[in-house]
């Protein structure tokens, strides 16, 4: 099997792939961030890479990329996570919720290549995956890709609450929810990254263990059963949420977002705590996505 994976990210879809049972395929990854290479790298070295999305094309079994060309012959899944920052909610607090007109028009560069690879393959498979966006933006893509994109929350399958669509040429069903608490995976020891009390912008992040997940505020999560949407910066308002420590608070450790990820501990190890959290709020709850990909061939 030939797999294509654009905005590759820090290779979820790879690491989804195998976790659904997946083993021989060949994967190819479009990706252009050097930190999410670095940590992709740091755990797959059989990854074909092939640069920046906007210089790859397809034609008559031959991949052209600003590395080279090559000769793959039929293409079988397509997937890729396009950008979100002019869908998501964090664009709307600041006001540039521009949808297809901001940021997120490299979809655009998905749908071009996805109707290059089906001239030649008629029944390619493909997955979108984006973040809950507004209804209109929503039925754009919907009438782009040709399939109505599903809901789901990660909460099904982690202790992370990540509402997300997914658009597939094939049916699935939502996942079973697992029941899954971070209470079972919170962790005692370890090296954390804590807030500083006498600072004025951590108490107002922290108030008093009573945030609420806003612009002004953090969500206490030290007893929660479930997290918030890892986000590429812990150190703002909102996060994924904020845990008692010593007699203030710290920020989720960079284990604990790569747990909430469904990745294994250590995966993003190879850089700091900040380079971690913006690839990890970047990439794919793993189980979600290995859930949708068996349905793809069963």
């Amino acid at each position: 099997m030939k797999v294509l994976s654009l905005f590759d990210g820090i290779s979820c879809g790879k690491v989804a792939l195998e976790r659904a049972g997946f083993k021989d395929f060949t994967y190819f990854a479009s990706e252009i961030d050097k930190d999410a290479i670095k940590i992709s790298e740091h755990n797959h070295d059989d990854i074909i890479r092939i640069g920046d999305v906007c210089k790859v094309s397809y034609k008559d079994g031959v991949l052209h990329t600003e590395i080279g060309d090559f000769v793959v012959g039929k293409i079988d899944l397509l997937i890729g996570g396009s950008p979100c920052q002019s869908f998501s909610q964090a664009a709307a607090y600041s006001g540039n919720q521009t949808g297809l007109d901001g940021k997120s028009k490299l979809f655009f560069e998905y749908l071009r290549i996805l109707g290059e690879i089906k001239e030649s393959n008629p029944n390619l498979k493909f997955l979108l995956e984006n973040v809950k966006m507004k209804k209109d933006s929503k039925i754009e893509l919907d009438d782009y890709l040709g399939v109505v994109g599903v809901y789901c929350n990660s909460e099904l399958v982690s202790f992370q609450k990540r509402s997300r669509y997914y658009w597939t040429n094939w049916t699935w069903d939502i996942p079973k929810d697992k029941e899954i608490s971070f209470q079972d995976f919170k962790q005692q020891d370890g090296v954390f990254k804590t807030l500083n009390k006498d600072m004025k912008s951590y108490q107002r992040m922290w108030n008093n263990g009573e945030g609420n997940n806003s612009q002004s505020s953090c969500a206490n999560v030290t007893y929660a059963d479930k997290v918030y949407c890892l986000t590429t910066k812990q150190d703002r308002c909102p996060n994924s949420g904020l845990v008692e420590y010593g007699d203030f608070c710290r920020y989720l450790s960079q284990e604990e977002l790569e747990m909430a990820q469904n990745l294994p501990i250590g995966y993003t190890s190879c850089v700091s705590y900040n380079k971690a959290a913006k690839a990890l709020g970047n990439g794919w709850t793993v189980d979600v996505i290995a859930h949708i990909l068996k349905c793809a061939y069963n």
